[in-house]
């Protein structure tokens, strides 16, 4: 049975999670009603009679997953993908330099973009960060829950001015397994880049509320070692993994070179094809 969420319990099935819409609107319901059978998951077109606490409903800010305890008319927002607003705004207006370390890690330089995969877009926010300096970048997404948080969001940021642009011709958005995807596709990609969830740790990123959420939605990345391999075989000229800056490598294979920062760092494996 399904309990309710608290500050030390982040971490629930996909079964306990329902669709609806704070929205009183028979378009939007029809949308959510569509999303719930796409997801496999119940639809409730009330979202007071909804069917579970963790509702992914469509709200006037747009698709967010959030936590409604039952009978309480208060939700807490537990993920919501804004590449308009917020931190991702913000980076986009004051920090599109190619002189960041996720640029120097990936490889962009003046004149030259690489085609980019994100294997493990999470959020969408590095693979975003890349396409705003011009780099083509397909994202790989194996949740089904956090896809649909990414399309709703990449839709939105097609409708403003400020990133319609970098959305509709540098972003590519694949719902699946990137192992497959990798396995199963010939596009050649000059990077691939790889941030895997964050080993386990009392004092890691997971303590964080997002992060901790989509632990309980993909899973630790415990074939991080796998996908690695096999985006060595696959990419152009590097594979690029972020990394806590304390934590073990991926897999026993030594990086070529590593970028240090002061959280994280960036493993890289040049490959040269």
């Amino acid at each position: 049975m399904f309990k309710p969420l608290t500050n030390d319990k982040l971490m629930f099935p996909i079964s306990a999670i329902s669709v609806s819409s704070t929205i009183n609107s028979t378009t939007i319901l029809q949308k959510a009603a569509r999303l719930a059978a796409k997801l496999d998951l119940p639809f409730t077109p009330s979202i007071e009679d909804r069917a579970s606490e963790v509702v992914l409903a469509y709200t006037p800010k747009g698709l967010q997953l959030l936590h409604m305890p039952q009978n309480s008319q208060k939700s807490n927002c537990l993920l919501f993908v804004d590449f308009v607003h917020g931190k991702n705004g913000f980076r986009l207006a004051q920090n599109r330099t190619i002189k960041q370390s996720i640029a120097r890690a990936v490889g962009v330089k003046s004149g030259f973009r690489p085609t980019i995969l994100d294997g493990t877009a999470g959020l969408g926010a590095d693979s975003f960060v890349l396409a705003s300096l011009d780099c083509s970048v397909t994202l790989c997404e194996r949740s089904p829950i956090i896809g649909a948080l990414l399309e709703d969001g990449f839709y939105r940021a097609a409708q403003d001015e400020k990133t319609a642009n970098i959305v509709k011709t540098r972003i590519n958005l694949v719902l699946g397994d990137a192992q497959e995807y990798l396995q199963k596709n010939k596009t050649a990609f000059h990077t691939i880049y790889l941030d895997p969830m964050y080993p386990h740790s009392n004092k890691s990123a997971l303590n964080k509320q997002a992060l901790r959420i989509i632990r309980s939605l993909v899973g630790g990345d415990s074939d991080g070692a796998k996908l690695l391999e096999i985006a060595l075989k696959k990419a152009q000229n590097r594979v690029v993994v972020k990394r806590p800056r304390q934590a073990p490598r991926l897999s026993d294979i030594q990086p070529s070179h590593v970028i240090l920062m002061k959280n994280s760092r960036f493993d890289i494996y040049l490959t040269f094809k």
